[in-house]
C-alpha cells in the first residue's frame, strides 16, 4: 500500500477528505476504536496525508459506531458492521467531519445481505 497514492492532498475541509479503497480502509483494528498513529503511518509510509485521511475516516466511523442506537443496530446483523466498514472508506463526510447518522445507516442497509 505504501507509495500507491503518493501526493494525497491535505484535507482542509470535510469535502477534501479523499476516498480510500476498501483494502486501504480495512478495519483490522476492530470496532474497539484503538488504532495507534504509528501503526497507521506504517501503512502509508510514502504519504502522510493519506494516513491523515485514514485517521479522519476511522474516527468518523468510530463516532458513528459508538452511538447507542447504532451500536445496538450493528449487533442485530453481523453483516452490518462489515458493510459499514467498507462504506466508511468512501462515504462523504458532513461539515462536522462525521458520517451523517441516518444517511450512513441507510447506505449500509442498501448493501446486499451476506452471511459472514
Amino acid at each position: 500500500m505504501a507509495g500507491q497514492h503518493a501526493g494525497t492532498a491535505f484535507p482542509i475541509r470535510p469535502s477534501d477528505v479523499e476516498a480510500l479503497s476498501v483494502s486501504e480502509f480495512t478495519c483490522e483494528f476492530g470496532l474497539k476504536g484503538s488504532a495507534s498513529l504509528d501503526a497507521v503511518c506504517r501503512r502509508f509510509l510514502d504519504d502522510a496525508n493519506r494516513a491523515l485521511v485514514w485517521v479522519i475516516r476511522f474516527r468518523a466511523f468510530m463516532a458513528w459506531c459508538e452511538r447507542a442506537e447504532i451500536a445496538e443496530w450493528l449487533k442485530s446483523d453481523p453483516s452490518y458492521a462489515h458493510h459499514a466498514c467498507e462504506l466508511a472508506a468512501t462515504f462523504v463526510l458532513s461539515d462536522d467531519w462525521e458520517f451523517d447518522r441516518d444517511a450512513f445507516r441507510a447506505a449500509v442497509e442498501l448493501c446486499p445481505r451476506t452471511r459472514l
